[in-house]
């Protein structure tokens, strides 16, 4: 892997170069590429000589390859770090590109971010990445999450960026009270305030997601405006260095609304954009600690709490949960006890908790079950229908699938 630098021999420039150079040494590489993109062949042959100055002074051990180019910046550096297998892009922009003084490759940061399929550092000032490098002091980063794979690869980079020095982590997240209040299945108190249950259910979230503690706090936002403006604010409130954003690579009128776009314009720090696509190693892997199981009381739907046994280590947790109508008239306490009675003969001493739960929708029910708990995964059993039944009744398993976010595990029958 390598360090693609692009630079147009600004000040902003100089700066990305420095840092290029100091993460390079940082992560042990022998090389880095600095690509300078001109307009023409004349104006190549002009920067070669203040190119090979901005290049002096190389540390020991890091090479530093220059090479020249003649067209469109974005597309340049994105075939470079493709063909160099790149596993980052770092360049320059001096503030925010609505301010006065942004660099030309800071201009068009936003094109590239839309093209290429490395992460990318934008460098808005590099004294903290420089200080990180050298461990004088943690960098301080703000990761945006959402739903989206973008965001997990997010996750999976900063967790990258750890492993080399000392950073400390926001875990952010904007909201909407509506759409949270439906995905966890609780009542919507207000559209306008902000809401401590939901936010605390979010928090937990963030952080079981990011997988560690040491070093992490969670924030959330209320949303009320662009989601975009929401994050930048947040990372003003921190005082982070940089703010870590996935990028889905939205084309047409879809890349309008673009929330990492509106950061990378925006932020007075320093952005790393993942995009969705990004080639990134696996750093940590989701902790299976607990898990839901929906059971109908059928013979074989109660096969589902055994699987959710052996998915679970020792110390897990075990959701099992029975869907009832509204209005349906039932001993609930006797319906926990059958429930709990699930549990296999001599099975390991998990922790086994059971809940009558009513609602219209068994699917959704189940889903917002499941994240209202904090579940890791769902285990149901489907009944297999087919044909005619099938399509005028539904599959509960089919629909859960499309209701939840998290992984489910579904039992056929033979």
């Amino acid at each position: 892997m390598a360090i693609i630098c692009g630079t147009d021999l600004s000040y902003a420039s100089a700066g990305a170069l420095e840092v290029a150079r100091a993460l390079a040494g940082l992560r042990g590489d022998r090389e880095i590429v600095v690509v300078h993109v001109a307009q023409s062949e004349s104006d190549a042959r002009g920067a070669r000589a203040a190119l090979d100055a901005a290049v002096a002074n190389v540390p020991e051990g890091l090479k530093i390859r220059i090479e020249m180019a003649v067209g469109a910046a974005e597309t340049t550096l994105t075939s470079f770090a493709e063909t160099e297998g790149a596993d980052l892009i770092v360049i320059g922009a001096a503030g925010s590109s609505s301010k006065k003084g942004s660099t030309s490759l800071g201009s068009t940061a936003v094109k590239i971010i839309a093209q290429t399929r490395t992460p990318v550092l934008i460098v808005r000032d590099p004294k903290p990445w420089l200080e990180f490098a050298t461990k004088a002091r943690p960098l301080k980063v703000l990761a945006s999450i959402d739903d989206s794979i973008a965001s997990e690869l997010t996750l999976q980079w900063t967790h990258g960026l750890r492993t080399k020095g000392s950073v400390e982590v926001v875990l952010g997240a904007i909201y909407y009270p509506d759409a949270a209040a439906a995905f966890y299945g609780v009542h919507a108190k207000t559209l306008v305030d902000r809401d401590p249950e939901i936010e605390e259910l979010l928090s937990r979230d963030l952080v079981k997601r990011f997988g560690s503690t040491d070093g992490v706090v969670a924030r959330t936002r209320r949303g009320l405006g662009r989601i975009g403006d929401h994050v930048l604010e947040l990372a003003n409130e921190e005082n982070v260095d940089a703010i870590v954003i996935g990028t889905s690579q939205k084309t047409g009128i879809d890349r309008l609304g673009s929330v990492s776009e509106l950061v990378v314009t925006e932020a007075t720090q320093s952005v790393v954009c993942v995009p969705s696509n990004a080639n990134l190693p696996t750093y940590v892997v989701p902790a299976m600690q607990s898990a839901l199981v929906a059971t109908d009381l059928s013979p074989f739907a109660n096969r589902a709490v055994a699987y959710a046994f052996a998915s679970l280590p020792e110390r897990g947790e075990i959701h099992i949960a029975h869907v009832v109508e509204h209005d349906a008239e039932i001993d609930e306490a006797d319906t926990i006890r059958t429930l709990l009675a699930l549990a296999p003969v001599n099975g390991r001493a998990l922790q086994i908790k059971a809940y009558v739960v009513r609602g219209a929708d068994a699917a959704e029910a189940i889903a917002q079950t499941g994240a209202r708990l904090g579940a890791d995964f769902i285990v149901i059993a489907s009944h297999g229908r087919s044909g005619i039944t099938r399509a005028l009744m539904g599959s509960v398993a089919d629909r859960l699938l499309r209701a939840t976010r998290k992984p489910v595990l579904v039992l056929r029958p033979g």
